[in-house]
């Protein structure tokens, strides 16, 4: 069986938008179709470029003894594929890693990128070497205390004084400390050496990105270090080459369309290709030649039961793909110009610890799935494997053509993520192939805290409460065209200032309560902070109870009125069958809850919660008491409630006077009356939660 750890990957989008103007008229554009990173921003009278990525350059990884290699897909080479979403990843608290130039060269600064997660696996401390014969190294710079602020951080280093040529670059790098799974890991997601460029760097534009069928293009070098020649190559274009520097063309197919160019001076030559750079279009048919991901399958196990029950079910595979991809850019946009174009999939098939999971990046795409998976599926019919299968592609597909946002990082828990996934998995909800997930509809305060599910039904509702504009469409494009990319200021930018994130998420709390759905936590107090959440809180109880069930003491302080607290004062029929552990039952006059705080704070009122069944468990009377050593208590406050109370809601009572306690105790009652509460149904007492709120 083969195990695969997936990181993931962050997803990231670099657009430079160049301009000038030879009082002609002209306006040269460059697209997120870069593909170079050989740019780099002229300081003084010297043009300055990235050597990391020349032709003949080469980079290896020197490891300790004993250490394990580096993983498939995290080596050393990904340190200058200029790709800031891979990385190399080194199993020990240290790790040496040698760059090799094309040709010897002064250093003039060099760039660290921060990889997609762990911070303690960034480099702290380093040391930087330059050598001729990578035998004898002269040190030529050196760091301590480093640290990045943020995950995919290109952090600059520059190198003082008059800097001698080397070929060989060696950097010791050590990490920032023991990260969060007890791993000494060392981790690094790109190194760029900055050098003065001789070659021409390469940069130009164009006056129209999106030309109909026909239209004439005006191409101009826009080049730094001074190019004296120039050889342009254009994908279906007339002419398909030029050796002008403004060279005009027609393209008269449709589709995407990559441009290259080679510019020269007397010290060498550059080369640049921007992929899908020019996009051909007819805007009588805005969808014409859309350009299909090419589909290609590994089947690593083709014998085995599973691949025969997918071949089955999905005899036309490559089809479906297609046909969803299309689908999928219809939706995010509005016609072929504007979309980011998906290159490749490659369907793979095995035995894997996981149902399916996706790999490679977003523009070539690897999909994994377990046989044994799809061969377990086997007994509920064709059409559930089908869809199981249909419903990863409508997700997956997905993060080939959605907008990436500008700012954050691919780390759970951030906006940057949320809208990834989320965006992902409402397209599958559309779809219809997530229905079996919509009856766990639940509370939502904070759309980061599960963007598959939760979130993606947050915006199944903005959409479907939104029909005057397409808001998916808007909120994919908002991605792009935001500088500072946040939901917060996604919506604004949709829906005016007015209408921000909290607005959006408050009308949606309104619906979700019209569901019956409620905050699964005491109701906050305006001004007031629960001290039962400060860390360091112990709760106890003198009563027998059924923690055995997870319905102990603890429940009381879990911010979650749905997990209950249940003490048994007489015993119900179901005890000694099933709890005989607990049995006998203590003989309480009261249920104590007695609650130690870090320290004492002013207690001014406090809240009770009930459950989300049995109200007739909820306490009929009770009283509060407060101390500061937990021997000498003090009644602050006594309550009764004879009727039954509501399901999960919270009850807030305000103490006559605040009082600075450390100790608080809740001593309850049930002594309501009827069928289910004495004899021998027993007599439980029951709580969702408590809250002790303090303006401290």
């Amino acid at each position: 069986m083969n195990k695969f750890t997936l990181s993931a990957l962050a997803l990231s989008v670099s657009a430079i938008l160049v301009g000038c103007n030879d009082g002609s008229g002209f306006t040269s554009t460059q697209s997120e179709a870069e593909q170079s990173t050989q740019v780099t921003p002229a300081t003084g009278e010297s043009a300055l470029r990235n050597m990391s990525q020349d032709k003949g350059a080469e980079i290896e990884a020197i490891l300790a003894d004993g250490v394990k290699a580096s993983p498939d897909g995290e080596q050393a080479g990904n340190l200058i594929d200029g790709n800031h979403s891979s990385k190399f990843l080194a199993f020990d608290k240290k790790a040496t890693v040698i760059f090799k130039a094309a040709k010897a060269a002064a250093l003039q600064k060099y760039h660290f990128v921060s990889a997609n997660d762990e911070p303690k696996r960034d480099p702290k401390n380093w040391v930087v070497y330059g050598s001729n014969d990578k035998q004898e190294w002269v040190e030529i710079d050196s760091r301590a205390n480093e640290a990045f602020t943020g995950r995919a951080e290109l952090k600059a280093y520059e190198l003082e004084g008059e800097q001698a040529a080397y070929q060989y670059f060696k950097f010791d790098l050590e990490h920032g400390g023991t990260d969060s799974y007890g791993a000494d890991i060392t981790q690094l997601a790109e190194l760029e050496l900055i050098v003065i460029a001789e070659a021409p760097i390469v940069s130009f534009g164009a006056s129209n990105l999106t030309p109909e069928v026909g239209e004439l293009v005006v191409f101009e070098d826009t080049s730094l270090v001074n190019p004296t020649s120039w050889q342009w190559t254009f994908e279906g274009g007339t002419p398909s080459t030029s050796t002008e520097r403004k060279p005009l063309v027609r393209f008269n197919e449709l589709g995407a369309k990559t441009v290259t160019l080679v510019a020269k001076n007397d010290k060498g030559e550059s080369e640049l290709v921007k992929t899908d750079f020019i996009r051909v279009w007819d805007p009588a048919s805005p969808w014409a030649g859309f350009p299909q991901p090419t589909v290609t399958f590994t089947k690593n196990k083709p014998e085995h039961p599973g691949q025969a029950v997918l071949e089955r079910v999905m005899p036309d595979l490559e089809a479906e793909i297609h046909r969803i991809s299309e689908l999928i850019a219809k939706r995010l946009f509005n016609n072929v110009t504007e979309i980011n174009v998906f290159e490749s999939v490659e369907f793979i098939t095995d035995e894997y610890d996981f149902p399916a999971a996706k790999g490679g990046t977003d523009k070539n795409m690897q999909l994994m799935f377990d046989l044994n998976h799809i061969a377990k599926l086997e007994g509920k019919g064709d059409q559930a494997i089908r869809d199981e299968i249909t419903g990863v592609l409508w997700h997956e597909l997905t993060h080939g053509y959605q907008n990436v946002p500008n700012t954050g990082d691919y780390i759970e828990g951030t906006d940057h993520h949320t809208y990834l996934e989320a965006m992902a998995n409402f397209i599958r909800i559309e779809a219809g192939f997530y229905e079996h997930a919509r009856a766990n509809i639940d509370w939502l305060d904070d759309i980061n805290k599960d963007a598959y599910n939760q979130t993606s039904f947050f915006l199944e509702w903005v959409v479907n409460t939104n029909r005057n504009i397409d808001f998916m469409n808007e909120l994919n494009a908002a991605a792009k065209v935001l500088p500072e990319w946040s939901f917060d200021a996604a919506f604004k930018h949709i829906f005016g200032d007015n209408r921000g994130l909290e607005v959006i998420v408050g009308e949606y709390q309104t619906y979700l309560k019209s569901l019956g759905k409620v905050p699964p936590y005491p109701t906050p107090v305006v001004g007031f902070n629960n001290a039962v959440q400060f860390d360091g809180v112990t709760v106890t109880t003198n009563a027998s109870h059924i923690g055995i069930w997870g319905e102990g003491p603890e429940a009381l302080a879990d911010n979650d009125i749905r997990k209950k607290f249940n003490a048994v004062v007489e015993a119900p029929w179901w005890v000694p069958e099933y709890l005989p552990d607990i049995l006998p039952i203590n003989e309480v006059e009261a249920v104590n809850a007695d609650f130690v705080l870090p320290q004492s704070v002013n207690v001014a009122k406090y809240s009770i919660a009930t459950a989300g069944d049995n109200e007739i468990r909820f306490p009929t009377s009770w009283q509060v008491f407060g101390s500061n050593d937990g021997d000498t208590w003090t009644l602050i406050d006594e309550q009764s409630f004879t009727a039954l109370p509501e399901l999960v809601t919270t009850y807030t009572y305000e103490l006559e006077k605040p009082v600075d306690v450390q100790h608080v105790r809740f001593s309850f009652k049930n002594e309501r009356q009827g069928e289910g509460i004495d004899g021998d149904n027993g007599r439980l007492i029951q709580i969702g939660e408590i809250a002790i709120w303090t303006q401290d």
